[in-house]
């Protein structure tokens, strides 16, 4: 069997096929630069858990909408991990700065979220606006992409917020009660 459709189909099929191991790559080098620069293994991959989750519940949402995998939507799982890790850094750093200062964990936690927390929200909602434009092209795969990346960047602020501080905590009780 030959043809345009043919080979259309093909590369697609490829492209789905190696984006799980092409996330599971940039997911697993993203946390070894993380744990090399702040030489702190187990936070790290308390940062990359998010933004993992993120890509995961961005392929789901797409399957639960009916938006087919195309050029554009191919690229979403990295677009996730590039927009969730700087939001989960954010959230992460500055809970560890507080922490430092000698913050116990909830009031480095309500300081975490008046300040970087509303910057987050401000810079994620511009974001998903800005993209959500695209949403009124009259080509379906920028509109389709315009939701697909709106719908990563509320998940990975939602993951960071809501999700990291969490396993913050939990990661903050663990290492008191093993001193």
């Amino acid at each position: 069997i030959v043809g345009d459709l043919i080979i259309l189909s093909n590369v697609l099929n490829g492209l789905i096929s190696s984006i799980v191991s092409s996330t599971a790559i940039s997911l697993a080098v993203s946390m070894i630069v993380l744990a090399a620069l702040t030489r702190k293994f187990g936070q790290s991959l308390l940062v990359i858990l998010p933004v993992g989750l993120a890509g995961s519940w961005v392929v789901g949402t797409m399957a639960i909408l009916g938006i087919n995998w195309n050029v554009l939507t191919i690229m979403i799982t990295a677009l996730t991990i590039g927009l969730g890790i700087d939001y989960s850094i954010h959230v992460w750093r500055r809970f560890e700065t507080n922490r430092n200062s000698g913050m116990a964990v909830w009031p480095a936690m309500r300081d975490m979220y008046a300040n970087t927390g509303s910057a987050l929200l401000m810079s994620a909602g511009t974001t998903i606006f800005g993209f959500m434009v695209l949403v009124l092209s009259p080509v379906p795969v920028i509109r389709d992409f315009g939701i697909v990346i709106s719908i990563s960047v509320a998940f990975s602020l939602f993951l960071a917020l809501m999700v990291l501080p969490g396993l913050l905590a939990a990661e903050v009780r663990g290492s008191d009660r093993r001193e």
